[in-house]
């Protein structure tokens, strides 16, 4: 017969998908250099949830850029 374990076990750590905290910003445009900086501050934080959500502004935001004819 097998002991059932009595103890809490560490907790399990995910990888994140790399792509989920990229994004590159537009040059000279003020709301994607604000949004990479709250992304860099979050990952120095280990605020993932935050870096991601700046991550998808910036990469969301970036459509807004382009030239229209």
């Amino acid at each position: 017969m097998t002991s059932p374990t009595r103890y809490s076990s560490r907790p399990i750590e995910l990888s994140i998908d790399k792509w989920l905290l990229e994004g590159t910003p537009a040059p000279g445009c003020d709301d994607c250099a604000t949004r990479a900086e709250k992304r860099d501050r979050a990952l120095k934080a280990g605020d993932w949830r935050t870096a991601g959500n700046a991550a998808r502004g910036i990469r969301h935001h970036h459509d807004g850029h382009r030239e229209t004819p």
